[in-house]
Parts: C-alpha cells; sequence; structure tokens
C-alpha cells in the first residue's frame, strides 16, 4: 500500500524541521556521512521556477564521500523502514543500488505508480546530479515536524541495518 507524495505541496517552511534535523544527525553519527544541507528556499537544480523540498524543511543532501558501501547500506535501510522512518522519496545519483544505473542514477519514491518504487534515470529524465556522492532523501510532513528526540525514538526502534 503506497501513501501519498507530498512533494512541495505543504509550501515553503518558516525554518527547519526538527525531525528532518535530527534524522540528518543520526545519518551522520551512523555512517560517518557529512551534512550537506536541509532547509534552504530554492528552486530544484536545474529547473528553474519549480521549488525544491528543501525549501519545505524536509530534505535532506546527506554526503558519503568514497564511502559507497555505507550509501548502499543505508539507502537499502531507509527504502525498507521507508513507513517506520517517514521517508517519501530517496535519490541514489550515482547508482550505487542497482548494477546498470551508474550513468544517470535512480530514485525511489513512496507513490510510484501507485505503489513504493524506484524509477531508473536515463539522459533526458533524471536527478540533475550525476554521479552525485551524496543521497537525497525526503520526510514527510509528520515526521519532519516530530521533536528530535521523538524521532531518535522511532529511528532507534527500527532494526539496525546488517
Amino acid at each position: 500500500m503506497s501513501k501519498p507524495y507530498t512533494g512541495t505541496s505543504d509550501g515553503v517552511a518558516d525554518g527547519k524541521r526538527p525531525g528532518t534535523e535530527r534524522f540528518m544527525e543520526l545519518c551522520v553519527r551512523r555512517w560517518k556521512f557529512s551534512n550537506l544541507g536541509t532547509w534552504v528556499v530554492r528552486d530544484i537544480k536545474g529547473k528553474p521556477g519549480s521549488l525544491s523540498v528543501h525549501a519545505t524543511a524536509r530534505a535532506v543532501d546527506i554526503s558519503y564521500g568514497t564511502n559507497k558501501a555505507a550509501a548502499i547500506e543505508a539507502m537499502n535501510w531507509f527504502v525498507k523502514y521507508q513507513v517506520e522512518l517517514g521517508i517519501e522519496e530517496v535519490h541514489d545519483y550515482s547508482g550505487l543500488t542497482k548494477k546498470g544505473c551508474e550513468t544517470w542514477g535512480r530514485a525511489w519514491r513512496c507513490n510510484r505508480s501507485g505503489k513504493p518504487g524506484w524509477k531508473d534515470w536515463t539522459a533526458t529524465d533524471n536527478g540533475g546530479s550525476q554521479h552525485a556522492t551524496w543521497i537525497h532523501c525526503e520526510l514527510a510532513p509528520h515526521f519532519a515536524d516530530l521533536d528530535g528526540d521523538a524521532y531518535e525514538v522511532l529511528w532507534r526502534s527500527v532494526p539496525k541495518p546488517v
């Protein structure tokens, strides 16, 4: 069963949202990733006039640098526990999670053609950051608004990656 994808329908945020910020902190702590940013009011890269989900304060960009194994583990974990973690979208700009997607990457969304799923990107339909060494994630509004401690309790309730 899929849940709706929010996109930017909740509009521009007035500031950072605590659940989003804690999600980022937990990713940095668990996988030793780097925080490339959360809330910033801007358009989607390469799409002037199209608001980025970063403007809603529900999106994160997490750098994995050269640690591809950790990136694969994290993305697979995000997708496996997307309901529990409140994740609506994950971007794999380097296509690490599937052979054949290394050129353009791919994205997972909570509601793709009526169910959760991946979309393999192409030269004409992609995330605009080919071969980037970061992961983009988007949280559902309720999860982004959770108190940081409450989000951490939720995170810790999900089995750790193996």
